[in-house]
């Protein structure tokens, strides 16, 4: 299991934690927790997801075209 979670000047806060077989099975391999599902599935395959990895990173609408 892999921990998530974020620094603050307030300290430490814990997010939520998720297998490393769940983000092995990501065709990108994204660590980001926000990026899979209660369920351990990553969210590349949903439309909201692709446009905000496209926007804050390197991504295009091709990257995804075999990803799913």
């Amino acid at each position: 299991m892999t921990e998530f979670g974020k620094l603050s000047p307030d300290g430490y806060e814990h997010v939520g934690t998720l297998d490393q077989s769940a983000m092995l099975k990501c065709p990108f391999f994204i660590i980001e927790f926000e990026h899979y599902r209660t369920d351990g599935t990553c969210k590349c395959d949903d439309p909201a997801e692709q446009a905000r990895l496209i926007r804050e990173y390197d991504y295009t609408l091709e990257s995804f075209a075999n990803s799913v």
